[in-house]
């Protein structure tokens, strides 16, 4: 009886288990923050894909491609959006603190944004036009959160001080250089006309005409965008030590429906790009 009573968990022991089987509370800002980047990032998107579509025989198309051009050739624009997207990015670094197994995560991102390609693919076949999304900010997240679980590993079999440390200024290294290499590219894209390096950085399009096609749709190249996303995962992993919000006296009904457009980032991205897809063909082509 007294080994049963040993053995026997107290209640206090099995309220412990059971709260470290429940899901990790979400981080409400950085719902937030993600959701206020997915609706922008869909808004850019609407802009585009408004440009691509013309002409147009309805009047609310046809003002609707007018502001398009307003927007795309303004400041506006040419400002905010890397700014919004870099955050979207960042933002997916740091939410990588609070994943299960970012190893999973990795495998269910790759797998949508293939999914995602080969969506974009057949609309191209449909609407006879270049929409074909090859590498954008869904294949960057997915290929960053691969990556960073790689780097997961090697940091956990850093056991030694010195180890740490090493670890510690090869990844600072690695991030500059990568936020570096990237703004360089950006400023003064590359011409070399090997299309496996289309996705790492920007190339240009006039001396390098393939990758015009490979732009298709939408593009992002991985560099300097991996950079911002290991900010965010190490940066993630400095705030949210204790996987709480830094803002916990906040209502979050307030900003539920901006959470829940963050929550649902990439459901939201993907839906909403195949919505205007069809809904901007049936103007142009079919109306």
């Amino acid at each position: 009886m007294n080994d049963m009573a040993k053995n026997t968990p107290t209640v206090s022991e099995i309220v412990d288990e059971l709260a470290k089987e429940q899901p990790p509370k979400r981080i409400w800002e950085v719902d937030f923050v993600r959701g206020l980047m997915i609706l922008f990032v869909v808004w850019d998107h609407f802009m585009y894909d408004v440009s691509a579509f013309e002409p147009y025989q309805s009047g609310l198309f046809n003002w609707l491609y007018a502001l398009s051009a307003r927007y795309y050739s303004g400041v506006l624009r040419q400002v905010a959006q890397p700014v919004f997207v870099t955050m979207f990015v960042f933002t997916s670094g740091v939410s990588c603190s609070f994943s299960r197994s970012n190893g999973k995560r990795a495998l269910r991102m790759m797998a949508f944004a293939l999914l995602f390609t080969a969506a974009t693919r057949a609309a191209e076949e449909i609407v006879r036009a270049d929409v074909t999304i090859y590498f954008n900010v869904i294949h960057v997240i997915a290929l960053s959160v691969a990556l960073y679980t790689a780097v997961e590993w090697v940091w956990k079999k850093c056991v030694k001080g010195w180890q740490k440390n090493l670890f510690g200024i090869v990844m600072t290294a690695v991030t500059l250089a990568v936020i570096i290499v990237g703004a360089c590219a950006n400023a003064k894209p590359w011409t070399n006309d090997n299309p496996l390096w289309f996705f790492l950085a920007m190339h240009n399009s006039q001396k390098v005409p393939a990758f015009t096609h490979f732009y298709g749709g939408d593009y992002l190249p991985f560099f300097p965008a991996f950079g911002w996303f290991l900010v965010g995962a190490f940066l993630g992993k400095f705030l949210y030590r204790q996987r709480q919000s830094l803002f916990p006296t906040v209502n979050e009904k307030w900003v539920c429906p901006v959470t829940f457009c963050g929550r649902h980032a990439i459901w939201i991205y993907f839906g909403s790009q195949l919505f205007m897809y069809g809904l901007f063909y049936l103007f142009c082509v079919l109306i």
